[in-house]
Formats: structure tokens, sequence, C-alpha cells
């Protein structure tokens, strides 16, 4: 199930008193159509689901513990009897409105204004469904308990996506341009939508042959292109906080990058699209600080096929660097690109200058690999809980430099990213930190060219490595894997290593003040009397970790992943509703 696509933003609102007035099975809520204010009560009640930010489905982490329904898809227990799913209550009630609609007295732009957002909410709710199923049933009416196309079989995924692609259209024409303070769902979120969506959508078409809808990929992946550009020539975005700072010797960081993800507050930045001001503890199941911030919660850290995607700070790849894979913890971050810092816990970035809440410096030895920095906020930041041990930031749900990126990228898939498109897109995000211009002939390497044997384009791979640094820890990194049929990725040896080790027992310094304070040892016998080490038993693991024969922290329970094509592409329907409706069939593998 993708992550990102099927949230729905809830950055607004849910008028409950409105809701429990027109409860969802009442015959009199069409009665209440009659006025344009009419219209936006009822929108501002159906925005009701928050956005995830993390990665905890995707290549760039290790699992520590089961994360639902990754883990269960990836270690072949997930079955239609146990996945849950195939909800289709939010459809009603936006299709209760759009049916609705005759007695409603107003401007027509008013009017359709809240129509648009009323279709772009289908149209999301419809992405994450053919993501997650491919082939599901159409509704463009809401649903009586009588009606007998609760019992019909799903529509093809061309059709369905045909009707997302309708809803999108509209959307992108009717929703004002007012952005406010870019909260709400306004015209340039639905073309953020459009461009991200087309782009998947086309890639998906073009990769997965087993559809045979190859020959209509390039029509979705032209409109990510005039999506993108639609946005790009507004004038109403631009990349923020240009330039880089020295954090501690030879580690380069981006304040103007680390504010995306670490602020209280969005409202002003010209990057953004659209955003998503978090709470508190509400909110703490769908932050990465719930992942993050205490030994019994955490779930993942990020793995070393993340980490050697970073390029050198002179653009080249890592594996350039002489014994790139025996480098240890203190030593990866060295004259690297300045994202990196902004995305991993640094040597340095404990004490003084430590992640509230968190003991940051002991969790790579305790799940495998690297902390995670991004969507923190330093001690000393304006953020903090109740109970001040942890920090929530407000959330991009859309970005600008993920628009660049669908653009640069659907023209690598057309054959057409040259120097102009390039210059208007990749390299504006390499110059806010300071990093040489793109050049795929350098920046592809053997390891890049493995971890996607069917492609040979350097373009291409070049984007996805690009692709994959900007955009790591938010949430799009599984539905990339999709759409490109990547999924061996996740079998990777690569995907499952963490930090290098030379031996065991192993003492590092994690702060860079000369002195290790961290460690690893088969048991507690093999420590040694140095009494500034904290040691972690491998034997006394709840999680249990081991050295692998190149040097690498691994999690024992995470050697069994087998993803299977195309089954794993897809998430079965529940048993419960094929006993229903008989006439449904399982996505492709199932």
């Amino acid at each position: 199930m993708m992550l990102v696509a099927a949230m729905i933003c809830g950055c607004f609102a849910c008028d409950d008193e409105f809701l429990e007035r027109y409860p969802q099975t009442s015959v009199a809520v069409p009665t209440f159509f009659k006025s344009v204010s009419d219209l936006q009560l009822y929108v501002n009640g159906l925005y009701s689901v928050t956005p995830k930010y993390y990665d905890p489905g995707s290549d760039n982490v290790t699992f520590a513990r089961d994360v639902e329904p990754y883990s269960g898809m990836l270690y072949g227990r997930l079955t239609p009897d146990n996945v849950s799913g195939w909800d289709w209550a939010f459809l009603r009630n936006v299709n209760l409105m759009l049916n609705n609609l005759d007695e409603v007295s107003g401007e027509a732009t008013e009017i359709n204004h809240y129509v648009g957002i009323a279709r772009y909410l289908r149209a999301r709710f419809y992405i994450e469904k053919v993501q997650t199923y491919s082939n599901v049933p159409w509704y463009d009416k809401e649903l009586t308990t009588t009606d007998e196309d609760l019992y019909k079989t799903q529509d093809p995924r061309a059709f369905v996506v045909d009707k997302i692609m309708e809803d999108l259209e509209f959307a992108v024409v009717n929703i004002k341009p007012d952005m406010g303070n870019r909260t709400r769902v306004h015209k340039y979120v639905a073309l953020a939508e459009l461009s991200r969506f087309a782009l998947y959508e086309g890639t998906y078409r073009k990769y997965h042959t087993e559809l045979e809808l190859t020959g209509t990929a390039n029509r979705f992946l032209e409109r990510a292109v005039s999506a993108s550009e639609e946005i790009m020539n507004s004038g109403n975005f631009e990349l923020t906080g240009i330039g880089t700072e020295e954090l501690a010797p030879g580690i380069t960081g981006s304040a103007g990058f680390r504010a995306l993800f670490s602020s209280a507050t969005l409202d002003g930045n010209r990057e953004i699209i659209q955003w998503c001001e978090y709470g508190l503890s509400p909110y703490r199941k769908d932050h990465s600080a719930c992942f993050l911030t205490a030994a019994s919660t955490i779930i993942y850290s990020l793995n070393r096929s993340l980490q050697e995607s970073f390029l050198t700070k002179d653009g080249k790849p890592f594996s350039t660097v002489a014994d790139y894979d025996k480098k240890e913890y203190k030593d990866v971050f060295t004259d690297r690109d300045p994202r990196m810092a902004e995305t991993f816990v640094w040597p340095g970035l404990g004490n003084e200058d430590a992640i509230k809440g968190i003991t940051p410096l002991a969790v790579p030895p305790r799940v495998g690999g690297y902390m995670q920095s991004k969507y923190f906020t330093p001690k000393g930041g304006s953020l903090k809980s109740t109970d001040n041990t942890w920090q929530a930031t407000s959330l991009p749900v859309f970005r600008y430099g993920e628009v660049l990126l669908n653009y640069a990228e659907a023209k690598a898939e057309l054959g057409q990213l040259d120097a102009t498109a390039v210059g208007k897109s990749i390299n504006l995000l390499r110059a806010r930190v300071n990093m040489p211009a793109f050049n795929a002939s350098v920046e592809v390497d053997a390891t890049l060219r493995s971890l996607y044997p069917g492609v040979s384009d350097v373009n291409i791979l070049a984007v996805r490595r690009e692709r994959r640094v900007e955009l790591a820890g938010e949430g799009l990194r599984q539905q990339d894997i999709y759409r490109w049929k990547a999924g061996k990725l996740y079998e990777a040896e690569i995907s499952q290593q963490g930090i290098y080790t030379p031996s065991l027992p192993y003492a590092y310094d994690t702060n860079s003040d000369g002195i290790p304070d961290q460690g690893v040892a088969e048991t507690a016998s093999k420590h040694t009397d140095d009494p500034a080490v904290a040691w972690y038993d491998i034997d006394a693991a709840d999680i249990e970790i081991y050295r692998d024969a190149s040097g690498f922290i691994r999690i024992k329970n995470d050697q069994t992943r087998k993803f299977d094509e195309p089954k794993c592409y897809y998430t079965p329907i529940p048993k419960g509703q094929i006993v229903l409706n008989p006439n449904l069939k399982q996505p492709p593998g199932w």
C-alpha cells in the first residue's frame, strides 16, 4: 500500500457538529446543499486523514520491528485472511455532495471551486485504491444497501485512471489559485498531484509490461511534464535557503534544506505548495518521531544503500572514494553532499546539539543502521512536547523540489532530458546545496546500475539517484520502487546492511570528540575497560543483530525478505469482501 498517495491531507479541522447533524446514511442530507456556504462546510468535513511521512516500507531502511503491511508482504505472512482495507465509506461521502448539486445557488465559479476540491479528494481516494489493488470498481454515485452496483466486479485500471485524470483536470481548472497560508487545497495543489500521479502512472505502464498498457505511457509522462511546467512557470514558487554551512570539520549541511523539515510553521516559505501544521501527541503515530524517539518504539534505521546514494561534494559516486566500503561511522560523512548531514545523524550532532528526546547516537548499533535526523528539531528549537521527550514539526505535503524532480524524470523517460531541462530542474536543487551540476555520465557507477539492472539510460539512472537523495524519508520511495517495477531492491544485500564495523568488539566515536562512546560486542565479557563506552551486546538483544561477512551490522529477523513479482506490487482484497461480493477478483499474483 502506498504511503503518501494513500493519505488525504489532514491539515484542516473536521466539522464534527455538521457530520453529527447530517449522518452519512441520512437521506435528508441532500436537502442541505442549497448555498455555497453549505458546500464549503461539507467539504471542510471531508478533510479527515493525516499524511504519513516516513519510509518504513522502502529500501531506504532496515526493519527492526514488523511494519505492516510491508513486513507481512516481504516475509510471506500477508494473506487475504488477515489483511485489512477495502473501505469505501469516504467515497460515498464525496459522491453524496457531487450528486446533489442541483439546488445549490450562487456564482458558478464559487460552486465549481468546492466541486473541484471534492473531485480532487475523490481522485486522491482512487489513486490510493489503484496503487493498492490496480483494478477497482469505479463509483461516481452514492450507493444504497440495495444498489446492484455494490456487487459489480472491478473496472479495468485504464478506465479508472482516466476517471481519476478527469477529476484532477477539473480540479486544476476550477479550484481557485488563491493559496492563503498554503495549508488549504488550491489550484497548485491539484497541479502538484497531477504532476505526481501522471509520472506515477506513466512509468508504471512503461515498466509493468504485464498490464499491456505500454503504448499509453507517454501520454501520462507528457502530462507530468506540462503540469510541472505550469507550476514552474507560475512564478509562485522557488527553492529557498540557498547555501551551505560547516557543521563540523569535513561535514557540510544546509540550513535552508533543513528548515523544510524542522520548522514549527512553513507559512511564508515559497518552496511550499501545501503544508500541514502539526500538533503534538495527537499526530505522534504519523510522524517520524514515533519511530525514532525511544528504544521501545524504534522500528527502523537508515541503511547502507541510502547512505551510499549520496555523492561526494565534488559530484562523484561514493564508490570512487578509496576503501569506501570500509568507512566507519565517523568517516562516511566527510566531504559528502550536504543533504546527507540533513538526513542522517552525523557524528557531533549528539551532546550539545542533540536531537531532543532521544539518544540518537546510541541507536545505530541497536538497529544496525544510521539514525535519521530529517524531520527533527535540534535541541533548543521552538518545538517541544508536553512531556519534553520529543518534537514534532510541520510537514510539507507538496513542495516545489518534488515538482522539479517529477519534471526531470518525466523528461528523462521521454528521452528529452537535455541541458535546458536539467538547468531548470535538477541543477537548481544542486545549487541550493552548492553541489556540482548534474552529470549523468560521471554519477552512474556499478552500484547504481546493479540496483536497476533493466535500465541502461544513464539519465534515468542518475535522476533516480537524485530523487532518492532529495526526497529521502518523505514517504515517496516505496511508491517509486513500485512504479519502476524495482521490487527486488528489497532483497538486495546492501538494503539490509547498516554501519560498517572492522571487527567485534567495536567501539566508536559518535560525537567527534576523539573518545569512543558507543560499542557493539558479542557478549558482556568482550567489553573493553573504557568507562566512556556504552556497550550493546548482541547476545542480549531483543532485536538480534550480527556482523556479516563484509563487516556490516545487520538484523537477524530481516534476512528473509522476498519480493514476489507481480504479487507484492499489490495488496490482496480481504477474503470477507470476496465472500460478500464473489464478482471481485484478487489482484495479480493473489
